[in-house]
């Protein structure tokens, strides 16, 4: 599985809580890039291949959270995009080894810097209503004794906070009431945009750019979709890319990561008639939606990107079906199952044909 590398040396910030999760963002990363699997190996399922997926997927977003964070506080989405990529790649070692995956207990529910829950505990907040949670072994205790959870006191983070001499403190911008179309400039990940979903489905995200970037798409949930990062590239050109929105949501909550603050974006719910159809061939950068009209028989995948890329059929809710090729660059043969929607997953230029 290699071309997984450390991607920052340590930065020297001081701070050994932020030295301590940025090596272990690191040696996850290390641990995916030595693991035996391969997703073309025999035996390889789809199962299998979602798992990967998702612990690629996690690692990607670990290593964005972590970007410019200066406390242990500002590394919360990191953690919990770690802990989901170590479960992933449990479940995968469990289904290699003909195992049942195991059970994914989250993080401490007072807090996930406690790191991962080991019980479920009943409790009930001051005036509130008893109800089962997942607690670190430290505050099960604590509930047991009937004495307060851990939680972080007021101000406690501004003892290991560091700030560059005149620079203005760190906010969080609100969020934004939703809106059918949403724009924006570049963006860092900490503005969380609501896109109202149209009344008709299902229905695609048309995500635009003014100029050449790049641009990576973080959905704030998972339900019915194959994964919650987009990477979305114009290869030297504008970005115009389509991404599935699933039934049953009225709101999208999204955030966007841009490779720089100037190029203004468009976020917009359309029709499936967005979406470019082809019989024969199409190409294409980064992630997408397409249509094809062809009908079932020998396809060829060609990728000239930098890691993994997937093309997946979607059912008519636009929900995740099957994986249908995956591969790192170069050319990979497939079957079409036949007419229908298709999701590419890619971070680099591929084309699809029907030979």
């Amino acid at each position: 599985m290699g071309g997984l590398r450390r991607l920052w040396p340590w930065r020297g910030r001081g701070e050994s809580a932020l030295a301590e999760i940025e090596a272990e963002i690191t040696a996850f990363g290390e641990a995916l890039d030595v693991h035996s699997f391969s997703p073309g190996r025999p035996g390889a399922t789809d199962e299998m291949r979602a798992e990967l997926a998702r612990a690629l997927d996690a690692y990607e977003e670990a290593k964005r959270d972590f970007t410019g964070a200066r406390t242990r506080a500002d590394t919360l989405d990191a953690l919990r995009a770690l802990d989901e990529g170590r479960h992933a790649l449990a479940c995968l070692d469990a289904l290699l080894a003909g195992r049942r995956p195991p059970e994914h207990m989250s993080l401490c529910f007072f807090d996930a810097r406690h790191g991962q829950a080991s019980k479920q505990v009943s409790w009930a907040p001051p005036g509130g209503v008893a109800r089962n949670i997942a607690v670190c072994a430290a505050d099960a205790v604590r509930l047991a004794e009937s004495r307060s959870p851990v939680t972080p006191q007021p101000g406690q983070e501004s003892r290991v906070r560091v700030q560059p001499r005149g620079s203005k403190p760190r906010t969080t911008p609100p969020v934004r009431a939703p809106q059918p179309q949403v724009s924006g400039k570049g963006g860092s990940g900490e503005q969380t945009h609501q896109l109202a979903m149209p009344s008709y489905r299902p229905a695609v995200m048309v995500f635009s750019t003014n100029g050449q970037t790049r641009v990576h798409l973080r959905f704030e949930g998972r339900k019915g979709r194959s994964s919650r990062l987009y990477r979305l590239s114009g290869d030297g050109t504008p970005i115009t890319a389509r991404i599935p929105l699933p039934e049953g949501n009225k709101v999208i909550a999204f955030r966007v990561f841009a490779a720089g603050d100037r190029e203004t974006w468009t976020a917009t719910a359309a029709p499936l008639r967005e979406v470019p159809r082809f019989h024969d061939e199409i190409n294409g950068t980064g992630s997408d939606v397409v249509h094809y009209r062809g009908e079932p028989g020998p396809g060829a995948l060609h990728y000239a990107g930098p890691s993994l890329i997937q093309l997946e059929a979607l059912d008519d809710r636009l929900a995740f079906g099957v994986t249908v090729a995956e591969g790192r660059a170069g050319e990979h043969t497939f079957q079409w199952p036949g007419r229908g929607y298709y999701q590419v997953r890619s971070a680099g230029a591929w084309s699809l044909s029907a030979t």
